[in-house]
């Protein structure tokens, strides 16, 4: 049974905020026709000449052109980065596969979304959450809620990105407490908007994430039904477009560039407070919320394992047997594993 849904994704003027800057989260991508940039491709495209090259970066919100300039991560870089910002992953996507984007940024379940619908986009790298005790995705309800337990969201509005990893949240939790998918109506708002929508009273519940959940908490108008922890693992994904990926100089530019997130990630996860304060500074939001954001979502560098890998398919499987995709996906073929070898080598990274 799928899901009611009410007044489709909407236009609304978006707050300046965002998750977590220290520490990039969130997904997607997909299996395309164009075959991926082979291990000795992208080693051979280190003596590349960059001059000239321009890579165009997804981000959201300013979460990762916030971390390279608090580190000065891009000195030196002899490519051009064009910064776009985009609200959850499923947009990433849409600008990677019309060819305005080269990389983005985003959680694992776009790209299971993207896989489905086949859009030319590949898994290039990959972080993992520190501790499975913290999680950045939270379910809020209004403060007069009668909703006490998440049992009690069997027939109410929930506020939620579908094609978002927020919306596999929102399923674990379903699962859970023993509620179809269709026992709720879904209300399909970008994560800022579903925030705005949960404190104005508007929906029963919805599903947010850090520094989001803080910035609310803080008004008392809402209160915290449960955290993610107890559901999900946080992952992150660069994604990067087929078309980038062919392409000797820009392949080049990508693998640079992520080398130099993961040390500039590395840096914010040495210093909490650089990385607190740089959040206070872009966002605008409290010390005290920027600290609780940086701490409920650190991540590290990691090379796309099996783990990993088996995890998405898990989640892939959990979609299609909602009805939420069509058909079985094989979700290992969206990862370009070579290119990531070299990327994770290169990096130093541990599984």
């Amino acid at each position: 049974m799928q899901p009611t849904r009410s007044r489709a994704a909407r236009s609304t003027t978006l707050r300046n905020l965002s998750r977590l800057t220290a520490l990039a989260l969130l997904a997607g991508l997909t299996v395309g026709a164009t075959a991926s940039v082979s291990a000795a491709s992208v080693r051979s495209a280190k003596t590349t000449s960059l001059s000239g090259v321009t890579i165009t970066f997804g981000d959201q919100l300013k979460q990762f052109q916030t971390i390279f300039i608090a580190t000065d991560a891009l000195k030196g870089a002899p490519y051009t980065v064009n910064w776009t910002n985009f609200i959850g992953g499923p947009p990433v996507i849409a600008a990677e596969t019309g060819g305005s984007v080269d990389l983005g940024d985003m959680a694992e379940t776009p790209t299971i979304f993207a896989q489905s619908a086949g859009d030319p986009v590949k898994v290039v790298a990959a972080t993992k959450g520190v501790s499975p005790k913290t999680s950045p995705y939270d379910i809020l309800v209004p403060a007069n809620s009668p909703i006490k337990t998440v049992a009690q969201l069997r027939g109410h509005t929930i506020a939620v990105q579908e094609g978002t990893v927020e919306q596999y949240f929102l399923v674990r939790v379903l699962q859970k407490a023993g509620i179809p998918y269709g026992g709720v109506t879904i209300d399909n708002l970008a994560v800022t908007s579903a925030s705005t929508a949960v404190t104005s009273g508007q929906v029963d519940a919805a599903v947010v994430s850090e520094p989001l959940t803080g910035l609310d908490l803080a008004t008392g108008k809402v209160r915290l039904l449960t955290s993610g922890a107890r559901y999900l693992q946080t992952i992150g994904y660069l994604t990067a477009s087929d078309a980038a990926l062919s392409n000797p100089q820009k392949a080049a530019a990508l693998t640079d560039f992520i080398g130099r997130f993961y040390k500039a990630e590395a840096a914010l996860r040495k210093d909490p407070a650089l990385a607190a304060a740089t959040y206070t500074k872009t966002y605008g939001v409290t010390l005290a919320v920027a600290t609780e954001a940086v701490a409920s979502a650190q991540e590290v560098g990691t090379p796309i394992t099996p783990a990993i890998i088996s995890y998405q398919q898990d989640e892939a499987n959990t979609f299609q047997k909602l009805g939420l995709i069509t058909s079985h996906l094989n979700v290992q073929s969206i990862f370009d594993l070579p290119f990531n070898k070299v990327v994770a080598r290169d990096a130093g990274l541990q599984p």
